[in-house]
C-alpha cells in the first residue's frame, strides 16, 4: 500500500491481486462505472481475461442481486450508472469509517514487535486487497494525523506464542521453560485455558497438572514452549471472569480485598478523572482531598498503585498494607540517603 498527495485529498493505492476472485472485479466494475469509462462485455473480457458472456453474467449481476442502477448508452456503446449516487453495499465507507480503521491500524503499534501486531498487519494486508484500487480521504482524516505514544511493552517470543496458541486450539498440554524474574528456567506441563492481555503483558491463564491449581502464567517470560500429544479437558464450570476476580492487577485465583488511598489536593482532580475500576469508590474529602477505594488481588498491585504517586498518595486501610509501604518506604528512604552522602563525598560530577 502507498499513498500521495493529489488535488488536495491523499490517493491510498492497494495493490492488486494476481487471480481476480469475483468480488474484486465486482469492486473494478463499480469503479469503471463510477468513472465512467467505457464498459462492454469486450472491453472486460481483455481486462480480466474471459469470455464476453461471464462479462455479461457479471454486470447483469451488479444490476439484479445489489440493484445498481445500470443502463446502456446506445450512442456511446457503453454501460453507465444512470446515478451516481449509488454504491454498492460493500463500498458504504466514508470518512468516518476510514478514519476509524485508520485509528485501529495505529492502536496496533502498541503491539509492534509482538507476534499478534504481526497476525493482525497480515490481516489488514489481506482486507487492503479487496478494497478499491484508490480509496480519497481528506487530510483531516488521515491516520497520519493520529500518534501513538509508545508504552510500556513485555516482548513476546513469535514461536512460544505460535506454540503456546496451537495447543490452546488443540487443546493439548504445552510443555514450557518459565522463568520468573531472578530465577533460572524451569520446564513443567500446563492446560491453556485462555489467553488474556492485562495492561502491556499477554497472559495464558493454565491448570498446572503438578498442583492442579490453575493459574496465570506470563508469555513474555516463557522462554521456550514445546507441544504434546497430550489431551486435555477444560472444565464446564470454569469462568474466566471468575477466576480473573476484580483486580486492578494481573494477580488472580487468591482472595480479593479492597484498599483505601487518600490522594492529596495537588492529584485530587486528576484522580477524580480517571475510573480507575468498575467496581471502584470515589470519596471528596474536605480541604479538597479524596479517597478512592479500590479491589486488589494481591498487596503487591496496591503497593505498585500507590507508590505510583509518590508523596501524593497514603493508605489507609487495611492497616496489613500500611505497615507494608511503612517498611518499604524506610527502606527506600534510607536507600537514597546512602546514595546521597556517596553523592556528596565524590563532589561534583
Amino acid at each position: 500500500m502507498a499513498g500521495h498527495l493529489a488535488g488536495g485529498c491523499v490517493t491510498i493505492h492497494f495493490v492488486p491481486l494476481k487471480d481476480r476472485p469475483l468480488f474484486r472485479r465486482m469492486l473494478e466494475l463499480d469503479e469503471m462505472l463510477r468513472r465512467d469509462e467505457t464498459v462492454t462485455s469486450r472491453a472486460l473480457s481483455r481486462r480480466w481475461e474471459i469470455s464476453p458472456k461471464t462479462a455479461l453474467r457479471l454486470i447483469e449481476q451488479l444490476r439484479v442481486e445489489y440493484e445498481a442502477p445500470i443502463e446502456f448508452d446506445q450512442k456511446r456503446q457503453t454501460f453507465f450508472y444512470a446515478d451516481k449516487s449509488f454504491r454498492p453495499p460493500w463500498l458504504s465507507m466514508g470518512g468516518k469509517d476510514l478514519f476509524a480503521i485508520g485509528v485501529a491500524q495505529k492502536v496496533l503499534q502498541l503491539y509492534e514487535g509482538t507476534p499478534v501486531y504481526e497476525e493482525l498487519a497480515e490481516i489488514y494486508q489481506r482486507l487492503a486487497e479487496f478494497m478499491p484500487k484508490e480509496l480519497h480521504v481528506r487530510p483531516t482524516s488521515l491516520m497520519e494525523r493520529l500518534f501513538i505514544h509508545p508504552q510500556p511493552l513485555r516482548l513476546v517470543d513469535r514461536e512460544v506464542w505460535g506454540q503456546v496458541t496451537q495447543s490452546l486450539l488443540d487443546r493439548t498440554v504445552v510443555r514450557i521453560n518459565y522463568q520468573k524474574p531472578g530465577q533460572a528456567g524451569v520446564w513443567r506441563e500446563i492446560e491453556p485455558y485462555s489467553l488474556v492481555l492485562a495492561a502491556s503483558d499477554w497472559l495464558v491463564v493454565a491448570r498446572d497438572p503438578s498442583d492442579e491449581l490453575v493459574k496465570s502464567f506470563c508469555l513474555g517470560r516463557i522462554r521456550e514452549a514445546e507441544g504434546t500429544a497430550k489431551i486435555y479437558v477444560i472444565p464446564k464450570d470454569f469462568d474466566l471472569r471468575s477466576y480473573l476476580g476484580d483486580s486492578i492487577g494481573i494477580y488472580s485465583g487468591g482472595k480479593t480485598f479492597r484498599f483505601r488511598v487518600r490522594f492529596s489536593t495537588e492529584v485530587a482532580p486528576a484522580i477524580r478523572e480517571v475510573r480507575w475500576h468498575p467496581k471502584q469508590t470515589l470519596h471528596s474529602l474536605p480541604g479538597g482531598e479524596v479517597e478512592l477505594e479500590l479491589p486488589a488481588g494481591h498487596p503487591l498491585e496496591a503497593k505498585r498503585f500507590v507508590l505510583g504517586f509518590g508523596k501524593h498518595a497514603e493508605v489507609v486501610s487495611p492497616a496489613s498494607l500500611v505497615e507494608e509501604l511503612a517498611r518499604e518506604t524506610e527502606e527506600m528512604a534510607a536507600r537514597y540517603r546512602k546514595t546521597l552522602t556517596s553523592i556528596k563525598a565524590d563532589g561534583p560530577a
